[in-house]
């Protein structure tokens, strides 16, 4: 008998497959050279979000990242490109960081605890409206 796996067990099993940062390193990995992806939806995105993010919904992003999908990001066509994966709590970034490694990409990193980490940091926060 199949037991139904929940949201959790994905994102544990995600977790298992990546590289997870602190908020606290986020800046320090912004100066060496790292951009932030954000994944979370347009609504969350513009009320705060990381300055200089780059927002592509995780329901999404699989055809964003397709070199060879028309309608493609040109922003994520390069593999060697460094990136901090971000969303409210980190499950649906953590789950993003192993399809994106899946997809290529090398240097990918989960921000653990996202923007609910973020804030509880008292770090930056900017509106992209």
């Amino acid at each position: 008998m199949n037991q139904e796996k929940t949201l959790m067990d994905f994102v544990k099993q995600a977790k298992t497959k990546i590289q997870e940062v602190e908020v606290s390193e986020v800046n320090a990995l912004i100066n060496d050279g790292y951009q932030v992806l954000d994944v979370r939806e347009p609504a969350e995105f513009l009320s705060g979000a990381i300055e200089g993010a780059l927002n592509v919904p995780r329901g999404i992003l699989e055809p964003a990242a397709d070199r060879q999908y028309a309608g493609h990001r040109d922003e994520l066509m390069d593999r060697d490109k460094k990136w901090l994966i971000f969303c409210a709590s980190s499950g649906r970034s953590a789950m993003a960081t192993v399809v994106l490694q899946e997809m290529g990409f090398k240097n990918v990193k989960n921000i653990n605890g996202g923007m609910n980490a973020w804030k509880a940091a008292e770090l930056p926060v900017t509106t992209n409206q």
